[in-house]
């Protein structure tokens, strides 16, 4: 049910029981469980160049050991901060941020992220165009809560 819904996120119940030889019943029950868990959300995705947002970026943040989750916390609550991650390698966290304007990017940079303590470094990356954007991860029946 998964794999079709990352198909096509409108299929109704009678259509993906269809497909997966299930009675609608039975379509219906999973697919609530599934939303109901938080396990699958059902959204609508857009090329952020294409509503024009023409600054997306992302953002490689060096971080004081003790203050990752509380820094991770602070940015998940910027309406900017699309995406917050622990990463291995040379940063702590990356996240991604869009914005309309290298002007509201700037404000962004100089103003939300460097008041928020315990940030030590950053590296900011600019996209210039997205080749590829894609949530189709196989997910293994077993693996569903």
């Amino acid at each position: 049910m998964i794999e079709l819904l990352q198909q096509d996120g409108r299929l109704t119940v009678a259509s993906l029981a269809r497909q997966l030889g299930v009675t609608e019943v039975t379509a219906r029950r999973k697919l609530h469980g599934l939303l109901n868990s938080g396990l699958v959300r059902v959204v609508a995705t857009v090329d952020p160049f294409d509503v024009g947002y023409e600054t997306p970026v992302i953002i490689g943040l060096k971080i004081q050991r003790n203050r990752v989750e509380e820094v991770a916390d602070r940015l998940s609550q910027l309406p900017q901060v699309r995406y917050v991650g622990a990463s291995t390698g040379r940063v702590d966290l990356i996240i991604e941020v869009v914005t309309r304007t290298n002007q509201d990017l700037a404000n962004f940079l100089m103003n939300d992220l460097a008041a928020v303590d315990g940030i030590i470094d950053s590296e900011t990356n600019l996209i210039i165009r997205i080749y590829k954007q894609s949530w189709d991860w196989a997910v293994r029946e077993d693996e569903v809560r």
